[in-house]
């Protein structure tokens, strides 16, 4: 029996204690051992270890997960990987469920992720907000527990030329558990401060199936409780009063509410005297809302004859609230019958996430084949509770249901490989392959009431009579002019080779075609080798080109909300739209949009690595071009005073629209850094093993180029840029360029 115990680790981490009967010791100790086990990612040409691989490959086994004292996949990534980063964003949207995930501070999309070597599928939320990963369509890598995963391999290089798209900045492979052992874990945590509380459970074990197969399933819970860290609201809440007794329009200064600042209106005007009284702590200021969610999954595997089934599956439920901003009393958006305090508007999200996997795979003739089909996909829906829409006045509901986006891919591949004499030191490793894969995407409409254009108008107060903000506050629902369904399908094939010229000297070679039904073909390659020099030292280096193809979500994304104007000409509020456009609707046509090409990608690097005993190191260099990225566009809107877009959308049929942006090929970029790491691992003898490993890594990202903006736009007077200085800042400077860490591990065997 091996016991470990996790204590308090800074920053809130959890409480964790473990015990697991395990089925054999360890492989080795720590990294040591994990530098002498066989890595399957990078290469489907042969047998390859840590220390042997051409290009840099971190290996992290399920018990050092399970040490790491969290259960959340992608923050476990974080505390593990060197070149690993994600932000947790307090946006009201799918942020809360998805972590915006990065290698080498590239988009989040720009990273591919497998289950068992399989392709999992993206989330069907796009990131519009003010947070990293702006643009992209990220892959959720919570949906799979930690506690269900056998080890994670990370590629740090690009390997498009095998995978396909979006390993640009690499792979991450989840391996999941094979084992048949009983295991289970609680933890809980809270921070330093107070809140924050978070509960998580998880229980798993399996069954051989016959002499050689097996069947894993492993199920996990989690309950996180916001911490909220908001500080009171003393803006002014009520109407002042002037001293003729009518009401006046709020400041919005802090302070104004108690007295520090003067409140609105005209001079000499006077607070409600229920400002004195009023409870200002009406805001949530929280880390990522509270989320409850629970997984299942399930790994097996069952030879038949001379030929082996297997499997896996996965099914995740997650639910959450995050809050937009507190209307004040006075203010428009509110109906003072309703909420005659304010209110605070909650975004309740449900984010759910299925993927199921089927495979075959065996020998014919030398050959080892593997055919497997993969169908996979997420749906988030949208609901807003503690809101209303002010244009539907006293009848206004105070929930909604706000509309829907999903996700859904499908992939089908065959790989054949095999080991040829041609009198080199080593036999040559072949592979090759082809992939069919269908993408679908879809949004949904919401309710009538939640995006609906209602009669009522501002009831009360100075600015009675006045056209108040349109739809459900906090998240307007989607309308039926955003609703799509589409599809595309996509096509590949691979070729791979493995050779050993001399000892000592490996080479790798892999080519790709893809094509796809909605832009065309792509042809990637990459090289790799390796030179072992004397005393455990080796030189490796690569070089590649890759693709990110664009997104569905990207190409067809729609968002349409609406908010009233002062018309300069007439002094009248009146009712305009706000529109996020699918690259091909006409008023992104008719602002210079352009159909979306894929992002395209060169890289190369080198490094030197060392394996002797219980001390491994390595340094390794990137370098990372990326032409054509796809990013959101700035919003387009028309100088102060002026309608010339306004009046420019009108006359080609397209009303009432007044802001738009849309994704666009905007930039080109440079990514460069280094990665060290080093690891050490030695016995205690009948106290188990001491494990330590530092991380190093340093990143910088520039711009190469930048689009211009279209002459469609500047033809306006619009001098907006196409991508302006805060994009470009969210770019270059949005992720940590320095990142070190270090662990200390000891298991203490008592067995």
């Amino acid at each position: 029996m091996k016991l470990i115990i996790i204590g308090l680790l800074a920053g809130g981490s959890p409480i964790a204690a473990a015990v697991a009967q395990d089925a054999a010791p360890p492989a080795g100790i720590g990294r040591a051992g994990a530098n002498n086990e066989i890595v399957v990612t990078g290469t489907r040409t042969g047998e390859r270890t840590v220390t042997t691989s051409p290009v840099p490959i971190d290996v992290l086994r399920g018990d050092d997960l399970r040490a790491s004292g969290y259960q959340e996949t992608s923050e476990v990534l974080r505390q593990l990987a060197p070149s690993f980063s994600f932000a947790n964003p307090t946006t009201p949207d799918g942020n809360t469920h998805i972590h915006s995930a990065s290698l080498r501070g590239l988009s989040p999309d720009e990273t591919l992720v497998l289950v068992n070597g399989k392709r999992l599928h993206g989330a069907a939320w796009v990131n519009t907000g003010g947070t990293i990963g702006k643009g992209s369509t990220p892959t959720d890598l919570n949906q799979i527990p930690a506690a269900g995963i056998g080890r994670i391999e990370i590629l740090r290089d690009g390997a498009s030329a095998q995978y396909g798209s979006d390993a640009i900045a690499g792979v991450i492979n989840i391996l999941l558990r094979t084992d048949t052992t009983l295991h289970a874990s609680a933890s809980a945590g809270t921070t330093y401060d107070g809140g924050g509380d978070t509960y998580e459970f998880s229980l798993g074990g399996g069954l051989k199936l016959g002499d050689d197969g097996f069947v894993n399933v492993t199920g996990y819970y989690r309950d996180h409780q916001a911490a909220n860290r908001a500080q009171p609201d003393t803006r002014q809440f009520y109407f002042g009063i002037s001293p003729s007794g009518t009401p006046q329009p709020l400041s919005a200064r802090y302070g104004a509410g108690i007295g520090l600042n003067p409140p609105g209106g005209t001079a000499g005007s006077g607070l409600d005297p229920r400002e004195a009284t009023v409870d200002c702590n009406v805001w949530r200021f929280a880390d990522q809302g509270d989320i409850k969610d629970g997984s299942m999954l399930v790994n097996l595997s069952k030879p038949l004859g001379d030929v082996e089934l297997y499997g896996f599956g996965g099914y995740r439920l997650s639910k959450a609230d995050s809050n937009a901003s507190f209307r004040r009393p006075g203010q428009d958006e509110n109906v003072r019958a309703i909420y005659p305090n304010g209110f605070l508007p909650f975004v309740d999200t449900d984010s759910t996430d299925y993927t199921g996997a089927l495979g075959l795979r065996g020998d014919l003739a030398g050959w080892k084949w593997d055919l497997s089909s993969v169908y996979g996909g997420n749906r988030i829906e949208y609901r807003t509770r503690d809101t209303l829409n002010a244009t539907l006045g006293v009848s206004s509901p105070t929930r909604f249901y706000n509309g829907r986006y999903g996700n859904s891919q499908w992939t089908t591949d065959l790989t054949l490989s095999n080991r040829v004499e041609a009198g080199l030191a080593a036999p040559i490793d072949i592979a090759v392959g082809a992939e069919y894969r269908r993408d679908g995407y879809r949004i949904g409409a919401g309710e009538f009431a939640s995006y609906q254009y209602g009669p009522a108008r501002v009831l009360d107060g100075p600015n009675a009579g006045a056209i108040p903000t349109i739809g459900s506050q906090g998240f307007a629902g989607i309308q039926p002019s955003d609703v799509v369904n589409v599809h595309r399908d996509a096509i590949g094939a691979f070729a791979e080779a493995g050779l050993e010229p001399v000892r000592g000297w490996t080479v790798d070679l892999a080519g790709r075609y893809e094509h796809y039904s909605d832009f065309g073909d792509t042809w990637n390659g990459q090289a790799s080798t390796r030179l072992a020099l004397p005393a455990g030292f080796a030189l490796r280096g690569s070089v590649g080109t890759g693709f990110h193809a664009p997104s569905l979500a990207q190409q067809y994304f729609s968002s349409t909300s609406s908010r009233t104007i002062v018309n300069n000409t007439t002094g009248f509020p009146e009712f305009v739209l706000v529109r996020t456009a699918p690259v091909g609707s006409p008023v992104a046509q008719a602002l210079g949009a352009q159909a979306l090409k894929p992002e395209t990608s060169t890289n190369f690097g080198g490094g030197l690595t060392y394996a002797g005993g219980r001390l491994t190191a390595s340094v390794d260099y990137y370098h990372i071009d990326i032409d054509d990225r796809i990013m959101l566009s700035s919003n387009y809107v028309d100088a102060l005073g002026s309608r010339r877009l306004r009046d420019y959308l009108a006359a080609i049929g397209i009303p009432g629209v007044t802001s738009v942006r849309y994704f666009t090929n905007a930039v080109d970029t440079r990514t460069q850094g280094v990665d060290v790491t080093a690891a050490y691992a030695t016995p205690l003898g009948g106290w188990g093993d001491l494990k330590l490993s530092a991380a190093y890594n340093y990143n910088q990202t520039r711009l190469r180029r930048i689009a211009a903006t279209p002459t469609q736009i500047t033809a306006l007077g619009i001098t907006t840029p196409l991508f302006d200085v805060v994009e470009r800042t969210r770019v270059e400077r949005g992720q940590p360029r320095d990142k070190v860490g270090s662990v200390h591990r000891t298991d203490p065997d008592i067995r």
